[in-house]
């Protein structure tokens, strides 16, 4: 069998575990409590959640900081975006299921495998 032709399930070196987070409308990521903050005032924090090392991280930082009020709906759609980023040796399935558990998160999602045929 060619080397391409092997399957693999590692990642690419210098290539972290993540996750794709889409957080409920009217919800937002605030960095400097690391928490969920929802329109109503709720707050779900994710220290104690999350292992220590995990990184947050906007997938449109400029649209995550700015006033819902001043975006359009496609905006807001992309301000509710996060990438999750684990450190290495992290287990993708094990932080997954702690995300879908609280309350603003609505959609967990792993990246898709990336290989040759």
């Amino acid at each position: 069998m060619h080397p391409f032709e092997k399957e693999t399930t590692a990642l690419p070196r210098g290539v972290s575990s993540h996750l794709e987070v889409r957080l409920k409308p009217g919800w937002r990521f605030d960095r400097r409590r690391r928490a969920l903050i929802s329109e109503a005032g709720q707050s779900v924090r994710l220290r104690g959640v999350l292992s220590p090392g995990i990184r947050i991280v906007p997938i449109a930082p400029s649209l995550a900081a700015a006033d819902p009020g001043s975006l359009s709906e496609d905006e807001r759609l992309l301000a509710r975006y996060l990438q999750v980023v684990l450190p290495s040796g992290g287990d993708p399935a094990d932080v997954a299921a702690d995300l879908r558990s609280l309350e603003g998160v609505e959609l967990v999602t792993t990246p898709p495998k990336i290989g040759l045929p």
